[in-house]
């Protein structure tokens, strides 16, 4: 299921509890990073449900950017709880390599609780690593251990085949994109902002990141992670009319090309 709105609509979500992952890029201010006004939309509808929001970054870098996105206000507010990713993420995980080296990172148990809600926000943003930085990224990534991520960095082909399959090891996901803005050029930091004005959101990453890279102009299965996720093959996916409708083309890193040397070495 893939839905879109305007850009200020609050996705429509279950009211249960949750742990929201965002895709916080700086812990400076920066065009990328979530907007707040989205986040509150999302506690409020949660309010009275028991919500923890997080993010995978180093301590001293988390606490700078609680305080630029403001958090602790809107988790005061609504009271939610804020939880460091490093320090609890305790669950093993075991990934491999295209090439079979295995990998082990710790990441949150409760992102494999199939009983908890677990929404992942992000806006579109043109990216170095990933071309497009959407939801199943911030569902992967900032679920581990930053200590841990470095080792996830190997190369793109990898790094790609890693987010897809954390993903897919966790349940009970939903997928938000941010699109009232989205970031082109060389982001996520130095990247420039532009309005686009829709929300994208939906029960499956994947999905939902396929719909808006297509909307968005890029070819979908370029994004490795999409590739991997999907096992390389063309998925159906019924794309809400406004996504067609609000079709544009963004500009991606000026390292575009390197990005997709991987697809060379299928």
């Amino acid at each position: 299921m893939i839905a879109a709105l305007g850009p200020d609509a609050p996705p429509e979500i279950e009211r249960r509890d949750a742990l929201i992952l965002l895709a916080v890029h700086s812990y400076i201010p920066a065009p990328s990073n979530p907007r707040p006004e989205m986040i509150e939309a999302i506690l409020e509808r949660l309010q009275g449900r028991d919500v923890s929001i997080t993010f995978s970054m180093s301590k001293s870098y988390f606490e700078k950017a609680v305080k630029i996105l403001g958090l602790e206000k809107l988790a005061s507010k609504y009271k939610a709880k804020i939880i460091q990713v490093q320090g609890n993420a305790k669950e093993k995980v075991e990934l491999a390599s295209p090439t079979g080296r295995k990998v082990q990172v710790k990441a949150l148990s409760q992102v494999f609780d199939e009983s908890l809600m677990k929404i992942a926000l992000a806006m579109p943003v043109s990216h170095s690593q990933v071309i497009l930085y959407l939801s199943m990224p911030t569902a992967a990534l900032n679920a581990i251990d930053p200590k841990d991520s470095q080792n996830l960095y190997e190369g793109f082909r990898p790094l790609y085949k890693y987010i897809a399959d954390i993903y897919r090891l966790e349940r009970n996901f939903v997928c938000v994109i941010d699109g009232k803005f989205v970031v082109e050029g060389d982001g996520p930091v130095k990247g420039f902002q532009r309005y686009w004005g829709l929300t994208i959101y939906g029960d499956n990453c994947g999905e939902v990141d396929y719909a808006t890279s297509w909307s968005l102009g890029v070819q979908p299965l370029d994004l490795g992670y999409l590739y991997f996720y999907f096992g390389g093959r063309e998925p159906a996916v019924d794309m809400p009319s406004m996504l067609v409708g609000n079709k544009t083309k963004i500009k991606l890193s000026s390292n575009v090309g390197i990005q997709l040397s991987w697809k060379r070495q299928l």
